[in-house]
């Protein structure tokens, strides 16, 4: 009997990292990631990526089952994403997470997630987050994953910060 690897988040952000060297017009840089924070290395996030006239951070979940838990968020990453997002205009920072169960990949700003948390929530299940959340579209080879991060993405990402009244910073 085979049965299917599971998609981890190492693989993950490395498809999302290929993917992104193939895209045009945007400049991406991984963030060294010691898994564990050893050495005193905390990184906010896992990807920094510009496109004119925005700057991107994104932390990166591969996760199994409905709901991604917010404890699978440092509170280093929740506060530093959060900060990013709050005080400089033109950045957008969240989480991209891939639901591996449901072969779904979905961007929510973390200025979505701290409402979510304010009001009590402890996770954030897929369903909401594919209607509160910008998906990222891709194509499942066997186990990996291309993803299509075009212009056409981008655009979705601010026109959804911008909707949310998430830009950024002070106007």
């Amino acid at each position: 009997m085979v049965t299917a690897m599971a998609y981890t988040g190492k693989q993950f952000e490395e498809d999302f990292k290929k993917s992104a060297v193939q895209a045009e017009d945007i400049s991406i840089d991984r963030l060294y990631d010691n898994v564990g924070g050893y050495a005193g290395v905390k990184n906010i996030c896992d990807f920094i990526v510009y496109r004119y006239p925005h700057q991107y951070y994104f932390e990166l979940k591969s996760h199994k089952g409905n709901r991604l838990p917010f404890s699978e968020i440092t509170e280093h990453q929740w506060s530093g994403l959060l900060e990013k997002a709050m005080k400089n205009i033109g950045c957008i920072a969240g989480v991209l997470i891939h639901y591996s169960d449901h072969d779904k990949t979905v961007f929510v700003d973390i200025r979505k997630l701290e409402e979510m948390k304010q009001q009590g929530e402890k996770s954030i299940a897929v369903d909401y987050a594919l209607a509160n959340g910008v998906p990222l579209d891709g194509r499942k080879k066997r186990v990996t994953w291309e993803y299509y991060l075009g212009a056409t993405w981008f655009l979705k990402l601010v026109k959804y910060a911008k909707a949310g009244g998430v830009t950024g910073g002070k106007s």
